[in-house]
């Protein structure tokens, strides 16, 4: 890499994250910082383990500009290679894992990966991205550890490290993260994340709930999002915490970890928060450590959050997309009791980031009223990889358009409508598909409700309701159209329920709208409700 000059040098004031771990393990070598099945790690020897993941990348000719593909569980050389990326300049691509080999295929084909690094349970997949792609791939961890320990024997490590200068390292807007968005409203596409993005993410979680070297925080989401890397992940790496990490997210064994390992931060999605409320171990379980829990993704129902609080745990949401890497919206420690009664509380703008809502001319709308949540900010992704037009589109007049609803009141307070795209128009009205799933949540035997839209010959599309309730319930249709009576106005009244045993989701816990709309969306007969 080519010396920079003095004004490159001083350009780079934001520390890129391959100078992280090397920062950390000068300042506090022996702090712990990782803890996962294989044992525990210090600062030190993740700064170690990201010179061997930089090594083995180096070794397979990826360098500066380059993309490379992570498909593996969690796993610590999952964040020595991202580190790693960050130090030898080239793009880490994680890659879902729950994906089928077509699938996997088209975003490896699309990002131009060339290396893959592939974990054991992933193994059986290999053979036909290989032939898909012509992709090399390196397995996780026999090939992998082979040549990371040939790379050991053959250099001399100094001791103490000293963090190499950040002048000579990638600059603050090289890219290091290609994440691929869920493509719910169609082909996945790669956002394009920075060094700065990263760093900016992190302070914004810092600043927001207070993360410091004495916080430890527990990552169950799968690295493969940008939810599982950002939140809370980096954040608490960079603040000198420890980050503890299951290869998968078990309830039983969370529960746990939280008591073993004194977990103070930890972030989940509704999916996960339910299935620890409802596991056998919940009763006992031991949560005094926790100074919060966290909410992503979807809004969590009111009975879950509420179970949490029964054992003296805070309960947080916020609010983020793939492209903001993620964090945009959250809600500060001292802010939780507006947050307790408020469906969609997405607190406020994260310190990093400016944020309006608009109507469809880009003009503010006044409190209370719905209009996008559109965004400015250094956490903001570059673009979407290969796609100018679509990041054209994206970004317009200076501003990120995220494609959300929202209000916001005189203070400040968000609250998340849902996406501008699953908004519904029935004669000439807009439906907004997340009150009508907090009004049927809180009927007390509903467990998960999804609203989608029937195309109607008369009013254009009405409201249709897919509903899980709980076992061993007798409710019905009727029963839930009278409770949702005197609560929304009859045109918001599902013109259709479907009872499924549980949501169909999406990796990140999200009811899988597209799937339920093919299921369910056929043309409805002429039975919606006048406006």
């Amino acid at each position: 890499m080519p010396e920079p000059s003095t004004e490159q040098a001083r350009a780079r004031s934001i520390p890129g994250i391959g100078y992280w771990t090397a920062k950390a393990a000068f300042l506090h070598p022996h702090r712990t910082a990782l803890v996962t099945p294989e044992g525990r790690r210090s600062y030190r020897q993740m700064e170690e383990g990201v010179r061997r993941a930089a090594a083995v990348l180096r070794d397979r000719g990826i360098g500066r500009g380059d993309r490379f593909g992570i498909l593996m569980w969690n796993d610590p050389r999952f964040l020595d290679l991202l580190f790693a990326a960050g130090r030898v300049g080239a793009v880490a691509v994680p890659l879902n894992w729950r994906l089928t080999p077509v699938e996997l295929a088209y975003q490896m084909k699309d990002a131009g990966v060339k290396l893959l690094l592939a974990g054991p349970e992933q193994a059986d997949a290999v053979p036909e991205l290989e032939e898909a792609t012509g992709c090399p791939v390196v397995s996780v961890p026999d090939e992998y550890e082979a040549i990371a320990a040939a790379w050991a024997e053959s250099t001399e490590v100094e001791s103490p490290f000293r963090p190499p200068p950040m002048s000579t390292l990638p600059g603050d807007d090289d890219p290091v993260l290609m994440v691929y968005t869920s493509g719910t409203t169609g082909r996945p596409k790669g956002a394009l994340l920075t060094h700065r993005n990263l760093f900016w993410n992190a302070i914004n979680d810092v600043l927001a709930v207070g993360l410091t070297w004495r916080d430890t925080s527990l990552t169950i989401l799968p690295l493969m999002h940008v939810g599982g890397i950002g939140l809370f992940t980096l954040p608490t790496l960079l603040a000198g915490g420890t980050v503890v990490m299951p290869r998968r997210f078990d309830a039983e064994e969370t529960l746990a970890v939280i008591r073993d390992e004194g977990v103070t931060v930890m972030l989940g999605v509704p999916a996960i928060h339910t299935m620890l409320v409802e596991s056998q171990a919940w009763d006992d379980a031991d949560l005094s450590s926790l100074r919060f829990m966290y909410n992503g993704g979807d809004r969590c129902p009111l009975e879950i959050v509420e179970r949490f609080r029964e054992k003296g745990v805070p309960f947080a949401g916020g609010y983020g997309l793939t492209e903001t890497a993620p964090t945009a919206f959250l809600t500060e420690l001292d802010q939780l009791e507006e947050a307790a009664s408020a469906p969609g509380f997405a607190g406020k703008p994260a310190f990093g980031m400016d944020a309006r809502i608009v109507d469809e001319e880009g003009r503010d709308v006044a409190p209370g009223q719905v209009g996008e949540v559109v965004m400015q900010g250094p956490n903001l992704f570059r673009e979407y990889w290969g796609r100018s037009q679509d990041t054209a589109r994206a970004f317009r007049d200076g501003w990120f358009h995220t494609g959300d609803l929202a209000t916001w009141d005189e203070e400040g307070f968000t609250f998340i409508a849902g996406r501008k795209k699953q908004m519904l128009k029935s004669g000439g009205e807009n439906i907004y598909p997340a009150e009508l799933e907090q009004a049927l949540l809180e009927h007390p035997e509903v467990v998960e409700a999804c609203i989608i839209g029937r195309p109607h010959p008369k009013w254009n599309e009405v409201p249709f309701a897919v509903v899980a309730l709980r076992e061993g319930s007798e409710a019905g249709e009727e029963e839930l159209r009278a409770f949702l009576e005197g609560r929304l106005a009859r045109f918001k009244i599902p013109a259709g329920f479907a009872f499924v045993d549980a949501l169909p989701r999406t990796s990140i816990g999200k009811p899988d709208r597209p799937l339920l709309e093919k299921r369910y969306g056929a043309p409805a007969d002429d039975d919606g409700v006048e406006p």
